[in-house]
């Protein structure tokens, strides 16, 4: 283990979202920034300046070092499992931003050859660590709304707009970013309706292209319906000024909880994520009343909550909240849409 015995990590990949993980890694008693790799040399050596790091001149190099316990990756998606794999080849645990892979064969080999070398993966769904989806969840468990019916949701935002053939969310193969927004915002409330009312059973998707010049759709919408009857909606657009809620309903009441992150440049946006919590809303319907009811919100740190669970998994052996079945589930539900939209049938799960 690392200095002081805090947990020594390498970032790998340094785009936008490495710049919040790394912030949060700072902020964080548990763990250290050891190493930093991208292909970019220049991007690198700006990271370590940053962040008082070393660099490294391949993932390799990163590998070999006895001093780093665990690889943070924050790589394009299609790169995920071979990262991964070696990874844990070397013995190092992994963090990986979701999804955990473009395809449900790359997820679970990513899965298997962590837990036959004995290494954590933990999947990086922070959305459901959020203070207003963490008290939904409380609330829902505790009947507040009764027995839950119905759920609808919605993430999105204009960064279909951004999108130029030199990014690789500009295509919509598995080279790329299948699904687009689905994939980029969607499955994280993918990952939070399972972790709210269980396993998605079947879904039924639309897909269109309307508006922007990449090679991907830009707004899908998903019916679905969960094992335990409930049914619910996904919606996601990358065409749109950002949107980020969910609204459950149960037989006395329903919640609603909405994300109000303010409109800045995508730099700038990036920064909230220490603070998120505070532009978080979550409100109650309840039977018999005629008004909302604001719900009183703690303030926490949803990416430091997360990295540090990955420090904490590396010592203990324990495994993560969000870890590689439950991100499965979450990319299982992308695959079914994208089937169901190109098929126009609607699509189990179980069968992918």
């Amino acid at each position: 283990m690392g200095t002081k015995d805090k947990v020594r990590v390498a970032q790998i990949g340094i785009g936008s979202w490495s710049g919040v993980i790394a912030n949060a890694v700072s902020r964080s008693t548990k763990l250290e920034m050891a190493t930093c790799y991208s292909r970019s040399p220049e991007r690198r050596a700006a990271f370590s300046a940053r962040y008082g790091c070393d660099q490294e001149k391949s993932f390799e190099d990163v590998l070999k070092r006895s001093d780093v316990d665990g690889v943070l990756l924050t790589t394009p998606n299609n790169i995920h499992a071979e990262h991964a794999l070696l990874a844990a080849e070397a013995g190092k645990h992994v963090y990986v931003e979701k999804p955990i892979a473009n395809t449900m064969s790359d997820g679970r080999r990513m899965v298997a050859a962590c837990r036959d070398a004995g290494v954590t993966l933990l999947v990086g769904h922070d959305m459901r660590r959020l203070a207003g989806f963490r008290k939904m969840k409380e609330m829902i468990d505790q009947g507040v709304i009764g027995k839950p019916v119905m759920v609808e949701a919605n993430f999105s935002a204009r960064l279909g707009f951004e999108l130029t053939p030199d990014k690789w969310r500009y295509y919509g193969d598995d080279s790329g970013c299948p699904a687009g927004a689905l994939m980029t915002m969607g499955i994280h409330h993918a990952d939070t309706l399972a972790y709210y009312f269980g396993p998605v059973e079947k879904v039924f998707s639309f897909f269109s292209k309307l508006h922007i010049t990449a090679d991907v759709e830009d707004v899908e919408m998903t019916a679905c319906r969960f094992t335990s009857g409930v049914l619910g909606h996904l919606g996601t657009t990358y065409a749109s000024p950002r949107a980020n809620w969910i609204r459950a309903y149960g037989t006395d009441g329903h919640l609603i909880c909405t994300l109000g992150l303010p409109n800045l440049p995508f730099d700038e946006y990036l920064k909230v994520w220490s603070v998120v919590d505070k532009y978080t809303l979550l409100q109650l319907f309840g039977k018999g009343k005629d008004d909302l009811e604001t719900i009183p919100l703690s303030i926490g740190d949803p990416i430091l909550e997360e990295v540090d669970e990955f420090a904490d998994c590396i010592r203990t052996g324990r495994r993560p909240e969000t870890d590689g079945e439950g991100a499965l589930a979450a990319l299982a539900f992308i695959r079914a849409a994208i089937e169901s939209s190109r098929t126009g049938a609607a699509v189990e799960l179980k069968s992918l």
